[in-house]
């Protein structure tokens, strides 16, 4: 009998999904749900914020300092207590999560927004991730594409191709260049989706994380002369807008509330809400930077958004 029950037991913890791949239900899945709409109200917001700091007097190292430092001098107690969980962790997961969100990332962001319009940022960074998201899970961990996921992606695929193609032609000179710099960024982003998905780590010791690593390398990078800082000619009113956006609502608000949806909803669900963040990006920038979206941008964001909302199969999903 008791062979039985043992073999039983063993039969269940195998069927298990591992933790990473286990979801939230009930209260827990809608609280993940708003955590992630939070996210993706913050994303727009930032992208717009990134593109007006960039195309003033503020370098990448100012939005940088603004982005990174607050949490690593208001978190560092947490990541400090958290010490032990870290290095507990794979030095590639860590590292996945250092470069995928932090300095890396900011730089290829903020440097293409100084290229290329923040409808373009929105769709080539949060819009494509989910494809990298797939690739990186196909080549690491062997998931099985399904058929849905298949021709989500290449909507994606194709919305891509067809903003980068037409850019290129019909865009102002440069703007290609910071679409492969905003392209760069979304792989990168990927990478630290899926690590901090594996990584388990709660979501303000990752954010505290990227917070000490990136302003310690940024205030080595400014004391050697490798960067410039235009702080000094910046005016209060786009200070104290890119504080707010870059130091409170994307430094710490959304470095707890993306990694609490992620617990919640997994990689996949949180894609194909993050697809909305384009549009929202989009919108924003038209009557607070005058940008003007494009037909060919249009096109872009409804494959994108189509794409992504096919591949995660949110719309059939039920908590």
């Amino acid at each position: 009998m008791s062979q039985i029950y043992l073999e039983k037991s063993q039969q269940t913890v195998a069927a298990e999904p591992p933790t990473y791949k286990q979801y939230a239900t009930g209260w827990g899945f809608r609280l993940g749900l708003l955590a992630a709409l939070v996210s993706i109200l913050i994303w727009a917001s930032w992208l717009v914020s990134m593109r007006a700091g960039m195309t003033n007097s503020l370098t990448a190292f100012d939005l940088g300092i603004l982005r990174f430092s607050p949490p690593a001098l208001l978190l560092w107690p947490i990541l400090w207590r958290a010490r032990g969980q870290v290095k507990a962790v794979s030095p590639l997961l860590l590292l996945g999560i250092i470069c995928g969100a932090g300095l890396p990332f900011f730089y290829l962001s903020a440097t293409g927004l100084k290229y290329a319009p923040a409808s373009h940022a929105g769709l080539l960074i949060l819009g494509a991730y989910p494809f990298f998201v797939t690739l990186l899970a196909v080549l690491f961990y062997q998931e099985k594409v399904s058929p849905a996921r298949k021709i989500g992606l290449s909507f994606v695929c194709a919305g891509v191709v067809v903003l980068m193609v037409l850019s290129l032609f019909t865009a102002p000179a440069g703007t290609w260049i910071g679409d492969l710099m905003l392209l760069g960024a979304s792989v990168l982003w990927a990478i630290y989706t899926v690590s901090l998905r594996i990584a388990g780590l709660p979501p303000l010791v990752s954010t505290a994380l990227m917070g000490l690593s990136s302003t310690v390398i940024l205030l080595f990078m400014y004391a050697t002369g490798m960067v410039s800082s235009g702080l000094a000619d910046a005016s209060w009113d786009m200070l104290a807008g890119q504080i707010l956006v870059q130091s409170l609502l994307v430094g710490l608000l959304t470095g707890f509330t993306y990694g609490y949806a992620i617990h919640k909803l997994g990689a996949e669900n949180m894609a194909a809400i993050g697809a909305f963040t384009p549009v929202l990006a989009a919108l924003i920038a038209i009557p607070v930077l005058g940008e003007a979206i494009t037909s060919y941008a249009i096109v872009g964001l409804v494959l994108v958004s189509v794409g992504v909302l096919i591949a995660s199969g949110i719309l059939k999903k039920r908590p």
